[in-house]
This record gives C-alpha cells, structure tokens and sequence, in this order.
C-alpha cells in the first residue's frame, strides 16, 4: 500500500472523528454471502470491529481465522466487547460462496466492497484492519498477526469497550 492510499483510507475511516456525521466507511453497502449479513457496515457501529480480507486456497487467512474465532470465543458468552467481519476478494462470486463452507464461520462474510478494493494497492491476504468503537482504524496489517501482535492491538480497545450482546453471530 502507497502513502497515497494509506492516506485516502485513513481518511475514509476517520471521517466521522473530526465531524458530528457518520463516517462514510459506516455507509459502505454489502453484499452477503453467509445469511444474516447486515445490509451495511454501519451495523457495527459503536463496536470494535476486526475486518478481515480473506480469498480462497488461503491458508494463512486460515489460520488468522482460527486466532480471531480463539479470542471472540474466550469472550464472555453474554458480552460481546468485539466484533469479526469477513470480507472475501481474489475471485468470483461462486468461488467466494464456496468459502463459508471452507471456513464453517461463524461470523458474518461479505464481498468485499468495490470502493474499498480500489484503494488497496496489494492484494496479498490475510489483510487485518482493526477499528476502535469510534470507527477510527487503529491498525492495519498485511499478511498473519501473530497473537501477540493481535493482543496488543486488541486488548486496550476491549479493556473500556462496553458490553453488547453477540450480534455478530451468523445461525
């Protein structure tokens, strides 16, 4: 990712930090492919949200998976303090479907919006972004974070984030 493009999306997800509107990245439409998917990201707003871009035949998008589903479950079963979004890309809509099954996922996966695509520069997976309650990015990460690159990122934004029932799930 360019500093260009670094700066275009710091921009789109801190929109909502320096005005009183919703940030624009809460109004991205999306496009399910597991049922019960919200209509737009605005669902998870006021929620520490984990984005994940993954593609098919992934194996570290994989394994990432496997650290994020470890850490949501070690969450208390009546207090949701943060939230998982999957956002598939790399291939067509049939092969993307395809990916529910490989992952057996609990949380809700999306295509991945075409505004968002284009401001990325690489298109290497597992790609994590990490936003606080507020929407602002906090970081945002190319490739497997380890646990404890993860923890360290997670665990302050969790410490004073309010409890929310689990609304993310996918049934």
């Amino acid at each position: 990712m360019t500093f260009r493009h670094a700066l275009t999306m710091l921009s789109l997800l801190m929109a909502s930090f320096f005005s009183d509107a919703t940030s624009p990245f809460y109004e991205l439409e999306l496009t399910p492919l597991t049922p019960h998917v919200p209509d737009s990201l605005g669902y998870y707003q006021g929620q520490v949200l984990a984005l994940m871009l993954i593609q098919p035949n992934c194996s570290w998008c994989k394994k990432q998976h496997k650290l994020l589903q470890q850490m949501y479950d070690a969450q208390s079963q009546d207090c949701q303090k943060f939230s998982v979004l999957m956002m598939a890309t790399g291939a067509q809509k049939r092969q993307l479907k395809r990916l529910k099954a490989q992952y057996q996922s609990q949380f809700a996966m999306t295509s991945l919006p075409n505004s968002l695509a284009n401001l990325l520069e690489s298109k290497s997976t597992p790609q994590l972004f990490i936003l606080d309650s507020q929407g602002n990015l906090v970081t945002y990460h190319i490739g497997f974070m380890p646990e404890t690159s993860l923890r360290t990122h997670m665990d302050p934004l969790t410490k004073h984030a309010t409890c929310r029932i689990r609304s993310a799930l996918v049934s």
